[in-house]
């Protein structure tokens, strides 16, 4: 498995695609009620499974993980065996660990969430929003990027009450991701050093900033 397919299932977590036909709300409106939403994930930790297709709903992977965020900007993901890989976003770098390659890639963060619904869901406060459309129908709300670049199309929401319980993402090539979230801890407190990267000994670092 080359590097740019196992990264690949990471970056599905940024994109989506809606497949059905919702009544929705004015952009204003959906805007609003979305930061309301996303204000009230100040922390959020959750444990999910990953099902990803292709644009003829052919299974490309299944997977498990773990997700920890913290507002401002600051991400945890990991997948766990047999696809184990970790994504770490500390507020200006994005570090991905590969532990089949024994690599470390690392993004600088500005470069890699540009024009990405994800910026929003980090950062409800971010100056970003008017570089998306919101659209909403009940508890789910998309978001849409009014530039595509070829990576992000469009992001799904799906909260129950205020607890965000599932994501669907689809990329440029029309792969789409579903993240359903259980155990679910909302506004919990964290480490002080959760998101602070550091090196595993004996890999290589390959340094895109």
């Amino acid at each position: 498995m080359n590097k740019l397919h196992r990264l690949k299932p990471l970056f599905l977590f940024i994109t989506v695609l809606l497949n059905s036909t919702f009544t929705l709300a004015t952009d204003v409106d959906a805007k609003q009620q979305l930061k309301v939403k996303l204000a009230m994930l100040a922390t959020y930790q959750a444990n999910f499974t990953q099902t990803v297709v292709d644009i003829e709903n052919t299974l490309l992977q299944q997977a498990t993980g773990r997700i920890v965020l913290q507002q401002p900007n600051n991400l945890y993901w990991e997948l766990f065996e047999p696809n184990e890989s970790v994504l770490l976003a500390d507020g200006d770098n994005i570090w991905n660990v590969d532990p089949f390659l024994e690599q470390v890639v690392v993004y600088a963060a500005d470069a890699a969430l540009e024009n990405n619904p994800l910026i929003l869901l980090t950062n409800p406060d971010s100056s970003k929003w008017q570089e998306f459309e919101v659209s909403q129908s009940d508890n789910q709300f998309i978001i849409t990027p009014r530039e595509l670049n070829g990576g992000i199309e469009s992001l799904r929401l799906v909260f129950n009450g205020d607890i965000l319980v599932e994501l669907e993402s689809q990329d440029g090539q029309q792969q789409k991701s579903v993240l359903s979230f259980s155990e679910i801890k909302q506004n919990n407190p964290l480490p002080d050093d959760t998101f602070i990267f550091v090196m595993p000994d004996g890999y290589e670092l390959d340094d895109q900033r």
